[in-house]
């Protein structure tokens, strides 16, 4: 399969490039570079804006997953923040569409859920409760809306991502935040009570499941890619001092408009692909642990 990956030096996107060429796939990974990270960069990797691209850039194209965005909810509350990753968006839907390429496959997110109860499946309504959140949902829509103008065999599906972790994540997330204060001795701060769940993913999970998803003839409009398990922010924190060995608890003020839980129903994507794997929390947390500890620094910067 020739594929194009956008955001291929992020997080999920750099793991995904590794997984698919190892497999056989030719994947040509493009990214603007505007987030800096030790992550190790895949190799050719095509320094651009997304913005730039044509449709004529994309003809040749089995499948374009588009990755890019700037991931931070409390960033989004900034006006730039929320209008580049829409302007991204939309840009992808619009020469995709225009495009010779067969299937586009974005990204959203289970912060499109808002507050609700109970496991989330994709026919929950949108509940966005930040910035971030609102424009994942107006892509999904904007999807909707170019979807019937395809031509014959041509698709545009979408995955909403739970919370993926591993050892390359940044360290604004809670659980590399965890980690990284663990290791330098500092309190692992918990925002409120530390009762908020969060559906956790590790990344070869993660990748696993994109891999199913790309490797079959169906694109679903929406599907969500995570555990099905939730683990509440307190009990995580005492997992990562388990799993390190050292490290104390302290509780800060809760953030503001926080959800109190994100679980993936995950019976559509059972359905279709076929259980998700799931990797045992705590050795995957050590595993982590490990890995963070030889390319980061105490202060959790890239050494």
């Amino acid at each position: 399969m020739n594929l194009l990956i956008t955001g291929a030096a992020g997080f999920i996107g750099s793991a995904l490039t590794t997984t698919l060429r190892a497999a056989g796939h030719a994947v040509t990974a493009l990214d603007d570079l505007s987030v800096n990270s030790p992550r190790p960069r895949p190799e050719n990797l095509v320094e651009r804006d997304v913005r730039t691209l044509t449709p004529a850039d994309l003809d040749d194209f089995h499948t374009v997953v588009h990755l890019a965005a700037h991931k931070s909810v409390p960033a989004s509350f900034d006006p730039g923040g929320f209008e580049h990753n829409t302007a991204v968006d939309r840009h992808i839907i619009h020469t995709f569409t225009a495009s010779g390429a067969g299937r586009l496959l974005l990204a959203s997110s289970c912060e499109v859920y808002g507050e609700q109860n109970g496991p989330l499946a994709e026919t929950s309504p949108h509940r966005p409760r930040s910035p971030y959140a609102a424009g994942k949902a107006t892509t999904e829509y904007l999807a909707d809306i170019y979807r019937p103008r395809l031509g014959p065999g041509r698709q545009i599906g979408t995955v909403r991502f739970f919370n993926t972790y591993g050892p390359w994540e940044d360290p604004d997330a809670v659980v590399p935040a965890f980690i990284d204060a663990a290791l330098a001795d500092r309190p692992l701060m918990i925002e409120g009570t530390g009762t908020q769940a969060r559906d956790l993913t590790h990344i070869d999970d993660t990748t696993a499941m994109l891999g199913r998803i790309l490797q079959t003839d169906r694109l679903l409009p929406v599907v969500n890619v995570g555990s099905g398990y939730a683990i509440t922010v307190l009990e995580l924190a005492q997992a990562v001092i388990r799993a390190t060995g050292r490290g104390t608890l302290a509780h800060t003020r809760p953030r503001p408009n926080e959800i109190r839980s994100f679980t993936a129903d995950t019976s559509l994507f059972t359905a279709t692909y076929g259980p998700p794997p799931t990797r045992p929390l705590e050795g995957a947390l050590a595993h982590t642990a490990r890995t963070r500890a030889a390319v980061w620094t105490p202060a959790g910067a890239p050494q």
